[in-house]
């Protein structure tokens, strides 16, 4: 039981550092390590807060609201107090809704595009990280009356309810061991926040627990064990990795007919079962986060005249909302997402990176453009329609091949292409021109399935992930 909280910069105002504090001593009580993200930047977003573990990773936008919320994918949310007068919330930025889906979007693709750093080739082939989970939670709790319209990219909680779903949810595809998990914060160039890792990690002081009221009783956390006494030198680095923390030895367990029975020898000895600790933690975080979210401030304004000013989506991954279902006859097997990738050819690294498509990134504008423009599963088959944009003064080849497409859905089931099916094999798109391509799959859906996830393997501009939310 360990949690780690890595920062890209200290946060500036105490109640982001107070509500990272009380987050961290809530987590430190469950099984398992638990990474805490806070305060970085990555693809020209700035994440507030990202908590990973060993299968899955949490991508959060924490709002406390006095009220009301009214809100939805797109234009402002207000929140509603008990007179009825409506104050906008986030004023002069995204909404809660697209906050998360930019943090998202940056994230996922720069770890898609670096995990070969840090994970194995097999294990690279296998996990995506565009299923981690995108979260709005509400503190400290979604008031009855609230009217929030989300669609399947973005989850909310209330948070009352968070500690459950920490525990419970995972990410599919995504199984990370420890030293895998350590590498990403290191990867995103985050440093560990050590005031609070050394409070984690050592023996805390609680007041007013002891039969006198003055003295201090000295409680060993239960979430760390104590940390073994570096040597004469210094003190020791974990081996091949010098910023994570020194090793963590466990102490034995006192037998408990060696305590004395009284009420609080019998709240500790319970404290050492799994059951104890497990309902212990779940109060625990439920309450240290609601406080402290209380605490954090949210700046209210009144609404301002006139419609909201229109939000410019800048990612490098795939963009467009959810599919849509067109019309008769094949309602509810056919849709037209058309989610959208850029790449660009980074002669530095000497590989291929994603840019905003129709915009430009770091290296420059798009070089190719990749489209999934529709896709049906009518007839007991799946088709995805492609088109290809070749920006380049060479020709470039797409292939409509299992070695280039993989195609698996929201339970992990696979779909291998029929190749033969498929047309044409490869698309050829000459310089400056598009040309189209559909790939086929020659058997049906999951009547279970909600989503399709599709990744583009490198070849021959580098790798993309595109989801597609489909109706069972």
């Amino acid at each position: 039981m360990a949690v780690q909280v890595w920062i890209g910069e200290k946060p500036e105002h105490p109640n982001e550092r107070r509500a990272i504090m009380a987050l961290a001593q809530g987590l430190d009580r469950l099984e398992g390590l638990y990474l805490i993200l806070a305060n970085f930047s990555v693809g020209g977003r700035t994440v507030d807060l990202v908590i990973i573990k060993h299968d899955a990773i949490f991508i959060i936008e924490l709002k406390q609201c006095d009220g009301r919320v009214i809100g939805s994918v797109n234009g402002p949310w207000f929140v509603e107090g008990r007179n009825g007068e409506r104050k906008r919330l986030n004023p002069g930025r995204k909404n809660p809704y697209n906050q998360v889906i930019s943090y998202f979007h940056a994230l996922t693709n720069y770890l898609n595009e670096h995990r070969r750093a840090f994970l194995s080739t097999q294990k690279a082939d296998d996990i995506d990280f565009r299923t981690c989970k995108r979260v709005v939670v509400i503190a400290p709790t979604i008031q009855e009356g609230s009217e929030i319209e989300l669609d399947w990219k973005v989850e909310l909680k209330g948070m009352d309810e968070l500690p459950a779903y920490l525990i419970t949810e995972r990410s599919s595809e995504i199984e990370l061991s420890d030293e895998e998990m350590l590498a990403i914060p290191q990867l995103l160039r985050c440093t560990p926040w050590q005031e609070i890792n050394a409070v984690l990690q050592g023996v805390i002081a609680v007041p007013g627990l002891a039969s006198d009221p003055t003295e201090a009783v000295v409680v060993q956390s239960s979430a760390v064990a104590p940390v073994a006494a570096a040597p004469p030198g210094g003190p020791t680095e974990a081996p091949g990795n010098p910023s994570a923390p020194a090793p963590i030895t466990a102490a034995p367990d006192t037998p408990d007919a060696a305590l004395p029975r009284g009420p609080w020898q019998r709240t500790m000895a319970a404290l050492r079962t799994t059951t104890g600790r497990l309902a212990l933690a779940m109060a625990a975080l439920a309450t240290i986060l609601a406080l402290a979210l209380l605490l954090r401030p949210t700046r209210l304004v009144p609404i301002p005249e006139g419609p909201p000013a229109p939000l410019a989506e800048i990612t490098g991954v795939p963009t467009g909302g959810a599919a849509i279902p067109l019309g008769a006859p094949e309602q509810g097997c056919l849709w037209s997402g058309y989610q959208v990738v850029g790449k660009r050819f980074d002669t530095a690294s000497g590989s291929w990176q994603s840019v905003a498509e129709g915009g430009s990134g770091p290296a420059g504008p798009a070089e190719v453009i990749v489209a999934l423009e529709r896709v049906s599963t009518c007839s007991g088959a799946i088709r995805l329609t492609w088109s290809v944009q070749n920006n380049t003064d060479r020709p470039i080849e797409f292939p409509l091949r299992s070695d280039n497409i993989r195609i698996s859905d929201s339970l992990g089931n696979a779909y291998p292409l029929d190749e033969a099916a498929s047309s044409p094999e490869a698309v050829r798109v000459a310089p400056g021109t598009r040309e189209y391509g559909t790939a086929v799959v020659n058997r049906p859906l999951s009547s279970s399935a909600t989503a399709l996830l599709v990744r583009l393997k490198d070849q021959p501009f580098g790798e993309a992930s595109f989801v597609v939310a489909v109706q069972p």
